[in-house]
């Protein structure tokens, strides 16, 4: 019997026995909790075709649709990994973002308005949407350093007068030398605000004697002056 039990011990096939029985132990022991299992519906999968396809105004190819259920499954893990870090809670801007998204959702929705509403509301309060009052002027420039400054500024009014090129008697200057339908604000912007309420404040068609704004010397001629009216398309 000694003999039998010898060989029966030295035998491959409970060696590989043992082996399996302390592996399936082991990994009864050792193996991670199960998965969580990730379910993309039909639904889920219509929906996200249906967008691609408002967006690329193309049909989707089976291959394509691999692809968006794959970044599906994806943005979900990542999700719910998120979820398990706390980042929906321990993130300041996360939380404000869904803060935010649940106020919206709460809210009333406002219906959109008609053509109707939109032209009474318009009538209503269009004085809120004209223009603001505006001057157009031509202006001849030199900087405070230019030699080129007329020493004698009623003489240099007179040439002026009949000059055809204003321009080339003054220095060269970065923002031209006529505006048009300028707001005093943008004057204001453009030259500062004691040369915007001196031009809004001349006669019309008469050369000024110099105006100093923060850009230099002017001689202005104020051309037209512009009511409010309706802003251009």
């Amino acid at each position: 019997m000694k003999p039998f039990f010898t060989s029966v011990l030295k035998s491959p096939l409970l060696h590989f026995f043992f082996i399996g029985a302390i592996a399936f132990v082991a990994y009864s022991h050792l193996k991670s909790p199960d998965r969580e299992a990730i379910t993309v519906t039909t639904q889920t999968i219509d929906a996200l075709v249906q967008q691609r396809e408002s967006i690329t105004q193309n049909l989707t190819t089976p291959e394509e649709q691999q692809n968006l259920i794959e970044g599906h499954i994806e943005d979900e893990i990542l999700l719910r990994e998120a979820y398990k870090r706390g980042f929906d809670k321990n993130d300041y801007r996360v939380r404000k973002r869904i803060l935010n998204i649940m106020r919206s959702s709460l809210s009333e929705v406002i219906p959109e308005p008609s053509v109707a509403q939109l032209r009474a509301f318009y009538e209503e309060n269009k004085v809120r949407y004209l223009t603001s009052p505006s001057r157009s002027f031509e202006h001849v420039y030199f900087s405070f350093a230019s030699a080129k400054q007329p020493e004698r500024p009623q003489q240099f009014i007179q040439q002026l007068k009949v000059a055809t090129d204003i321009a080339g008697l003054g220095e060269f200057s970065p923002m031209g030398n006529t505006f048009s339908k300028a707001s005093f604000q943008t004057t204001a912007i453009t030259f500062g605000k004691p040369f915007a309420q001196t031009v809004f404040e001349l006669p019309l068609n008469i050369w000024r004697d110099p105006i100093e704004s923060f850009r230099g010397i002017h001689y202005v001629y104020v051309t037209a002056e512009h009511g409010p009216g309706r802003p251009r398309r």
